[in-house]
């Protein structure tokens, strides 16, 4: 009875284990490829000076992240339909067992935990932190002397807030 209690312990480890190394292997090649799409598209910046650049530099990881996070949500659905076709296809064999339910469940558990984060946390800060240090170029000033990048900054917000979801 023992021997047994270990062996099912033993296998639900080992399950979790290639679970996670499965998610985190899928959302590196994710974040890769997303980090080359945003510095290929990405406007090449002048000298600015070491504030603009670690402010760029967290707005930079932030959206690299969040294109991620929206890539494996729009992989998801694919990735869920063949896998449940293989696993028809081939239910014995030992080579694809790692592509089970529990996995897929768990990705799709993964990618609608971090999509509300990215859409309601992250992208947020990610804007105002980057407009809080003005347009690139323009002298740092208080919120009072310089009103005009911050009106500026509030029209590209309730723009972009007010746009109809299609």
């Amino acid at each position: 009875m023992e021997e047994d209690d270990v062996t099912i312990r033993e296998q639900n480890f080992h399950s979790q284990v290639r679970e996670y190394i499965i998610c985190f292997l899928l959302f590196a090649v994710l974040y890769i490829v997303s980090y080359c799409i945003i510095t290929r598209y990405k406007r090449k910046s002048d000298d600015h000076e070491d504030e603009d650049a670690v402010v760029n530099r967290i707005s930079l990881y932030l959206c690299t992240f969040t294109l991620a996070v929206s890539g494996g949500a729009v992989f998801l659905l694919p990735f869920s339909i063949i896998s449940n076709e293989i696993l028809l296809s081939f239910p014995r064999n030992y080579y694809i067992q790692w592509l089970n339910g529990s996995l897929i469940h768990g990705l799709w558990n993964l990618v609608s935990l971090f999509s509300n984060l990215c859409l309601f946390v992250l992208m947020p800060f990610a804007y105002f932190f980057l407009e809080s240090e003005g347009f690139a170029g323009s002298k740092k000033c208080h919120i009072l002397t310089n009103p005009f990048n911050k009106a500026i900054g509030c029209k590209r917000f309730n723009t972009a807030a007010s746009a109809p979801l299609i």
